[in-house]
């Protein structure tokens, strides 16, 4: 087997058809192909859907177990040479995967342990591809930076956020979004998938971590594109507090795995700290309310 696409599933029946359906639209001519879709527990008919899609390897989950977990579960079971994970909300336009596994057999790039594309959302507006790997002298500047110039930071508020570039055909990236996330087996077995501790937000980040600790590298193919329709970078008006906690969870779990448990408080106290600033500049009560939601993340 030379791909395994790999779609977690909850809740989002309508479009994992679509993802499932563009694979197939767009499926390599010349590789083998197998599609694993995990569901986490979902509730919307999903479970009767697919257990009946002969196209698919389909695992229920009685369980939700979050992003990282769920896949871990199908890339154990998989045997291909390489895996894509393709999230549920997102789908192809091109096919992507023989580019993306003819970049990967070239010998030149044997030190790449990840690919993706650049992405748009369903508007066609350009989108989240990844980021850099957060450090923590890094976090330490962006906040500072933030009580000086808030102004400025309000439209830079997600940490490392990229979006693809204007020219050339390769863009080297710290840690490609898990929208669209083509890794190679190899490096999986030596570094290890995603961390299990992890439920939603970062657990690309830290396995991305783990592969340039290895020497390894992470590349977008700025010359292909998919869709991802929760892919914009555009802030919400109001604060999902689910949202808001997991993803300081995950940040926070990022930092103590990477550079330990005080470098992991100090950072979750600074960004509290910003937070409250926030507040009192912008008078927004969502700022006090992420201030709460973050300190709850320190132990």
């Amino acid at each position: 087997m030379d791909i395994s696409v790999i779609i977690v599933n909850y809740n989002t029946l309508n479009l994992t058809k679509t993802a499932i359906d563009s694979i197939f639209e767009f499926s390599p001519k010349n590789l083998k192909l197998e599609i694993f879709v995990v569901d986490n527990a979902s509730s919307d008919g999903s479970k009767e859907y697919f257990k009946n899609d002969n196209r698919i390897t389909y695992i229920y989950s009685e369980d939700n177990l979050g992003f990282g977990k769920a896949n871990n579960i199908a890339i154990e079971r998989s045997q291909a040479k390489y895996i894509f994970l393709l999230n549920s909300d997102a789908y192809l336009i091109e096919d992507v995967l023989t580019s993306f596994y003819d970049f990967m057999e070239n010998p030149e790039n044997k030190n790449v342990a990840c690919c993706g594309a650049n992405i748009i959302d369903g508007k066609g507006d350009r989108a989240v591809i990844g980021g850099n790997l957060p450090t923590v002298i890094e976090s330490i500047s962006r906040v500072g930076f933030a009580v000086f110039f808030l102004s400025y930071y309000k439209r830079h508020l997600a940490s490392g956020i990229k979006h693809f570039p204007d020219k050339g055909d390769l863009y080297e990236i710290g840690c490609v979004t898990g929208a669209n996330m083509f890794l190679r087996r190899s490096v999986l077995k030596e570094t290890g998938a995603f961390d299990p501790d992890f439920f939603l937000y970062y657990e690309e980040t830290e396995m991305s971590f783990r592969f340039k600790k290895h020497g390894y590298k992470s590349y977008i193919l700025a010359n292909h594109t998919i869709v991802h329709l929760e892919g914009s970078s555009s802030k919400k008006p109001t604060i999902n507090e689910k949202v808001e906690r997991f993803f300081s969870q995950g940040r926070y779990l990022y930092f103590e795995k990477s550079y330990g448990r005080n470098s992991a408080r100090f950072i979750t106290s600074l960004f509290v700290i910003q937070s409250v600033l926030f507040g009192l500049f912008k008078f927004k009560k969502d700022h006090f309310t992420r201030a709460k939601i973050i300190f709850n993340t320190l132990r």
